[in-house]
């Protein structure tokens, strides 16, 4: 029996390829792709199981491949800012991947609210009114809006708990929260800025106190107005004393203003001798990193430098084996599919999904096209959804 080979445009194919991240040596090297370079040169042409393979490796649809033409796509590179131009290399195939998933996700917001558009204006129109120049008068001002007390933070049981609240809070003024685990164990978090669904993605394989900070951290570069990568490394904390002009280092300190409001540390800090373990009790107090109570101290000066330097230097070298570790338990796959689906998109956002659809205003396929599932997992999430009982999110 003949083959059946598929007519593809090998211009597509490369585009495919190069906006995936994936290099013509990188790929082709890899089980069942030693023939890339002659589809993609236009010499041969792939089966249609081939075909199958190179959209699921390179996460694109089967159809993409047969266009006259590469379709237009904003590139990350021109999107996100980051710490280094040198840094562009941080750009691997999974993360352009997010970036695409982020994207989507702003299109599938734009659909979802597009009956209600007037109430989401509304939401998210704090960010206009922010006027303040000072970074940390304009993490009080932010702070103040959200209408959170020290005394309700405090009150949070844990760390988990603290990043639910954050995640609702956010929404509620129009900014969604989304996670996945990056494959990546430098990249913390991005944010996509824009005038009515701005979003911020963070890194599920940190743990919750560094997500609670990146989650604060990315809301500076949104506050800002402006999209950014950001790399957590040695290198990011050390720019609180040599860079501080540096945006990372003023997104530093909205986070840390936002997160431990200065009235209050100081007035719990001073009372206090600052070493290691009061700086974790400090961390556990608010549901926060260690670093942010690290940069506060620094900050309000009941630390030096010295002290300063040589704390993240010693988190940095012991943190790098155990934040592995965490991410080799995400990417492992353990632990129920739709609970980690619904924890990545949120609650604030699967109510929106779900209310569209219960209310016929989308169907089945384009409810699964917004929870990036497929259609049989919709009826299952959305069960599992209304059997929990969900402060503050209706649908």
């Amino acid at each position: 029996m003949s083959k059946n080979y598929m007519p593809i445009n090998p211009v597509v194919l490369k585009w495919a390829r190069e906006s995936g991240g994936f290099t013509l040596g990188d790929i082709s090297n890899q089980q069942g792709f030693s023939k890339f370079p002659e589809w993609e040169s236009g010499k041969i042409l792939p089966t249609y199981t081939q075909l199958e393979n190179i959209a699921e490796k390179l996460h694109r649809p089967v159809a993409l491949f047969f266009f006259p033409e590469p379709p237009e796509e904003e590139k990350i590179e021109r999107s996100l800012r980051v710490i280094d131009e040198k840094d562009i290399q941080i750009f691997s195939p999974s993360i352009r991947l997010l970036f695409r998933k982020a994207k989507a996700f702003q299109i599938s917001l734009k659909e979802l609210w597009v009956q209600e558009i007037d109430e989401h204006k509304k939401k998210i129109q704090w960010i206009s009114l922010l006027k303040s120049s000072d970074v940390s008068t304009l993490a009080k001002e932010t702070r103040k809006l959200f209408g959170i007390s020290v005394a309700e933070q405090k009150s949070w049981k844990n760390s988990d708990k603290a990043l639910k609240k954050w995640r609702y809070a956010l929404a509620d003024k129009g900014l969604y929260v989304f996670k996945d685990a990056f494959q990546n164990k430098m990249i913390a978090g991005f944010c996509l800025y824009d005038d009515l669904f701005p979003i911020i993605f963070i890194n599920n394989s940190m743990s919750k106190n560094r997500q609670i900070f990146t989650l604060a951290h990315e809301l500076a570069h949104i506050v800002l107005k402006e999209s950014y990568l950001d790399i957590f490394d040695e290198k990011f904390w050390q720019l609180e004393s040599e860079q501080p002009s540096h945006i990372e280092a003023k997104c530093n300190a909205f986070a840390a203003e936002f997160l431990i409001p200065e009235e209050d540390f100081k007035a719990v800090v001073s009372k206090q001798f600052i070493a290691e373990d009061t700086i974790t009790k400090l961390a556990e107090n608010y549901c926060v990193s260690k670093e942010v109570i690290l940069r506060s101290c620094l900050t309000h000066q009941f630390i030096d430098k010295n002290f300063y330097h040589s704390k993240i230097m010693e988190w940095c070298k012991n943190f790098a084996p155990e934040r592995m570790n965490t991410l080799e338990k995400t990417l492992s796959g353990g632990g129920n599919y739709y609970n980690k689906k619904m924890d990545y998109l949120g609650d604030a956002y699967l109510a929106l999904v779900l209310k569209n659809f219960d209310q016929g205003r989308i169907a089945l396929e384009e409810a699964a096209l917004h929870l990036d599932v497929k259609m049989k997992a919709v009826p299952v999430i959305e069960e599992k959804f209304l059997t929990r009982k969900i402060p503050n999110v209706r649908i």
